[in-house]
């Protein structure tokens, strides 16, 4: 199947095709222009490309839970990614205090990061964060595995909430009704 595109690649988009009857589905994210889930691996560029029933829960828990939920620690950084990075520096030897500083940031990454769903899946880590009328989109790609080099590495932006929305949401919708 020839991929299918929701939105506007310049700003943002979905792109996917459905492969197979074990629910394959090739995913490309477009953020201004770029496939933040594009990567070589074995001098072949590639995206996404996986069993990703797991991944669309994610994204339809994020959906529909989203809200103004900042990064739990005062942190430097531009981006959720670049926070992320920052913050795991803490340490202390109160335990108390190490496990309640890690456990927040935990939370925090469960409603906001995709990664723990990925099911085994070759998937650049994404942050996703409501911010007023926008999601700001993050990615840190700095520790993937040596054979696998992601065409962007750590960055982030903001793209209009209603856009977002409406992709995420169409893309979710055709992922459902061709596969279940």
């Amino acid at each position: 199947m020839e991929e299918q595109v929701i939105g506007d690649k310049n700003v943002f988009a979905v792109g996917f095709s459905f492969h197979d009857k074990q629910h394959v589905t090739e995913l490309s994210m477009y953020v201004r222009g770029k496939n933040i889930l594009a990567f070589n691996r074995a001098a072949e560029d590639m995206t996404t490309c996986w069993n990703l029933d797991e991944l669309a829960e994610w994204l339809r828990a994020f959906l529909n839970g989203m809200q103004q939920d900042p990064y739990p620690v005062e942190v430097a950084g531009r981006f959720a990614a670049e926070k992320d990075v920052n913050a795991r520096t803490y340490d202390t030897d109160d335990m108390e205090a190490f496990d309640a500083y890690y456990d927040a940031l935990d939370d925090w990454n469960a409603r906001h990061r995709w990664h723990t769903a990925s099911a085994g899946a070759i998937l650049a880590d994404v942050y996703f964060q409501s911010k007023g009328d926008t999601v700001e989109i993050s990615w840190n790609n700095q520790d993937a595995p040596d054979e696998i080099k992601f065409q962007e590495q750590i960055g982030g932006t903001a793209v209009p909430k209603d856009v977002f929305v409406k992709v995420v949401d169409a893309f979710l919708q055709a992922y459902a009704e061709y596969w279940f």
